[in-house]
């Protein structure tokens, strides 16, 4: 690896040997719908014990096999020490099987998953983003859910629309009929007191036949007040089951956008393991990394 930054004042180039893997993972599950190529680098410290290079104690670096600088150091630099495995070919084959069985041990995709969406998160998408993306889901499954009831509840509504329109409807005219045999019934009786107090006789068969006629018609003019009564209850059993039924409504959208909220709810892990046959090794090698070493020895990263 070549050095990026720039050296400290009174400072020189020591170069780190460390053995290099490059693989390339294929996360797949059918079932979750998951199919993701992933390339990794990882740097592992050679060690002076039984075990000259482990995997386990390895970091992931973030470069690619072709930002690697295969140009020979500067001249000055200072080497550190490289054991003897390090200098002999089949420890190479040897690292390299053991990565890819370290890889298929310890490598995983781990995703989101929303309990309530049934929603995974895609491979590389930040847990915000992703409760972004439920956010949006959820409102908008929210909208359909809510114009749905509408919908389901469209007929009824109109059906008690119409029947509160009719009922509304009678009442004007029981009101008008009412009004009318009230006329009817004031006019009747006024000219029969009129004729008994203008006629000659007080009773006359005349007065009589008119007091009956008064009478039939405060008779009818009450069953017409009483049949406005109806008519305005009817009207108020129709508001009150409109009434019920928004009520309803109401309750019933309320309760569908009670879902879990995405920005709060507790997301599910799903972990994708890979299999033997989706680990590919693509280079483990000999890695000289570049560090700057000032005057009391301490090191300093020169790649960024």
């Amino acid at each position: 690896m070549a050095a990026r930054l720039a050296p400290p004042a009174g400072s020189t180039l020591f170069l780190d040997p460390q053995l290099l893997g490059a693989s390339r993972i294929v996360f797949a599950d059918g079932k979750l719908g998951v199919n993701t190529t992933v390339d990794d680098v990882m740097l592992a410290p050679f060690s002076s014990g039984a075990v000259a290079a482990d995997w386990a104690k390895g970091t992931p670096v973030e470069l690619t096999v072709e930002e690697l600088s295969r140009e020979a150091p500067p001249e000055g630099a200072e080497y550190g020490e490289l054991p003897a495995a390090a200098a002999k070919g089949k420890s190479y084959d040897a690292w390299s099987k053991a990565f890819a069985q370290w890889a298929i041990a310890n490598r995983s995709l781990e995703l989101w998953r929303s309990p309530s969406q049934g929603v995974l998160s895609q491979p590389g998408e930040s847990e915000k983003d992703f409760r972004v993306r439920l956010q949006l889901k959820a409102r908008e499954a929210r909208d359909a859910g809510a114009e749905a009831l509408r919908q389901r509840y469209a007929p009824q509504h109109e059906r008690l629309q119409r029947a509160l329109l009719a009922a509304q409807q009678r009442v004007e005219r029981e009101k008008a009929e009412s009004t009318q045999a009230k006329l009817q019934t004031a006019v009747s009786i006024g000219a029969s007191v009129l004729g008994a107090l203008l006629g000659r006789k007080a009773i006359s068969s005349t007065n009589i036949g008119r007091a009956t006629t008064a009478a039939r018609s405060a008779g009818r003019a009450m069953k017409q007040s009483q049949d406005v009564d109806l008519a305005n209850a009817s009207v108020e059993e129709v508001q009150q089951k409109l009434a019920e039924l928004d009520a309803q409504l109401q309750a019933d959208l309320q309760q569908a956008q009670a879902a879990a909220d995405p920005s709060t709810e507790k997301l599910e892990t799903v972990v994708v393991r890979p299999s033997r046959t989706r680990v590919s090794v693509k280079l483990v090698g000999l890695a000289w990394l570049p560090h700057w070493k000032d005057a009391e020895g301490q090191l300093t990263p020169a790649w960024s």
